[in-house]
């Protein structure tokens, strides 16, 4: 009946199906193990539940895992890292051109990514080999309001960077770089992650020093047509 009123398919049946029959096992064996009294029979017990326990928790989460993979579809091959070395990373920006050949390092290092894009330049399809993981998440969001998630780094590469697109909307661009900086600035400090804010040369406006130095202020232009990208990457920094 339950499975009948909630319409699952095929796959979610069978786990649920596969679930409940090792949890009737576990609290058979509780009930046999329950009615016997003698002092001696108490460690067998405790062992037999821990091992019943244990076999429901592996055989649940195998279940979660492989209904979770899109089926027949084949990723391509990564690292598989202990819990303890394996990071939860977010990639604002992560469907852009240099967004989505990061997040295939990472996810190729064994990681944990999560993509947060609101599809302005970014695509879908450069991400989309990964679509399904079990240890990748994509997010349609901009970065412009707060997002309430946890993770362990963030590379902030969200804001169009070629003049025709962040020319299209320059209130929109310069919001982009310094409201979606404090936003991220912002969960870093509430989650205690580390950020990489990804900026520009065009902080430096039309140099008239080569190279550029840290200790170079510029040769800026506060009103011109890239003013917008410019003076927002200025603040973020």
């Amino acid at each position: 009946f339950f499975v009948i009123s909630c319409n699952l398919d095929f796959m979610q049946t069978r786990m649920y199906l596969h679930a409940t029959a090792v949890l009737l096992l576990f609290f058979g064996v509780l009930a046999i193990f329950g009615n016997n009294k003698e002092p001696t029979a108490s460690k067998p017990q405790n062992v037999i539940a821990d091992l019943v326990a244990r076999e429901v928790s592996e055989q649940f989460l195998h279940q979660v895992k492989a209904s979770s993979h899109q089926p027949g579809k084949v990723f391509p091959q990564t690292k598989e890292l202990p819990i303890s070395e394996r990071k939860r990373i977010l990639v604002t920006g992560g469907a852009g051109f240099v967004g989505s050949h990061l997040v295939d390092k990472l996810m190729m290092e064994g990681h944990e990514v999560i993509v947060i894009d609101n599809f302005f330049t970014g695509r879908k399809k450069n991400v989309e080999h990964w679509i399904g993981h079990t240890r990748f998440e994509i997010i349609t969001h901009d970065v412009t309001d707060p997002i309430f998630l946890q993770c362990d780094r963030i590379y902030h590469l969200a804001c169009p960077a070629s003049p025709p697109h962040y020319q299209y909307n320059p209130i929109k661009t310069i919001k982009t770089s310094t409201l979606g900086t404090l936003n991220m600035l912002g969960l870093a400090r509430r989650v205690r992650a580390r950020l990489l804010l990804a900026s520009t040369s065009e902080v430096y406006g039309d140099p008239q020093v080569h190279p550029q130095s840290e200790e170079y202020w510029g040769h800026v232009n506060p009103i011109g047509p890239r003013a917008c990208y410019d003076e927002g990457k200025r603040v973020a920094e």
